[in-house]
């Protein structure tokens, strides 16, 4: 059976969830360190933690299910795929936890908060861009 045609659905909706993703975080932090300290340092625990919920489960639901697409394929190094999927966990989980840190006069969290941010929209793209050369 051929999945090459849902696969690329799914792809296609995967990026377009994480175009709105980035475009709702650029519209709150201007993809700055102040952005992201005047938008998160005013915030409550209890409203991050109601942010964060459904995010840490949307976004590994995410990760496994784009990581297992690299399991089912044939010719890739699976030490590569292993590391690739726990940098890739890594930096969902630091970006939503590093919120939880940035206070009004702490720079540190806000660049952790918008590296690792950047850097999970990057490398679930580059996943992407490589699966559907594979395909």
């Amino acid at each position: 059976m051929n999945y090459t045609t849902p696969l690329k659905y799914f792809f296609v909706m995967t990026f377009l969830l994480l175009a709105t993703g980035v475009w709702m975080f650029v519209l709150h932090t201007s993809l700055s360190i102040e952005g992201v300290i005047d938008y998160y340092a005013p915030k409550t625990f209890f409203g991050l933690l109601e942010t964060v919920s459904p995010h840490l489960f949307g976004m590994g639901l995410l990760i496994f299910v784009l990581t297992h697409f690299f399991a089912i394929i044939k010719g890739i190094k699976q030490e590569n795929f292993r590391s690739f999927t726990l940098v890739l966990f890594c930096f969902m989980l630091v970006m939503n936890i590093s919120g939880f840190f940035i206070v009004e006069e702490g720079m540190f969290f806000a660049f952790i908060k918008l590296t690792s941010t950047i850097l999970f929209v990057v490398y679930s793209l580059w996943a992407m861009f490589k699966l559907y050369k594979l395909f």
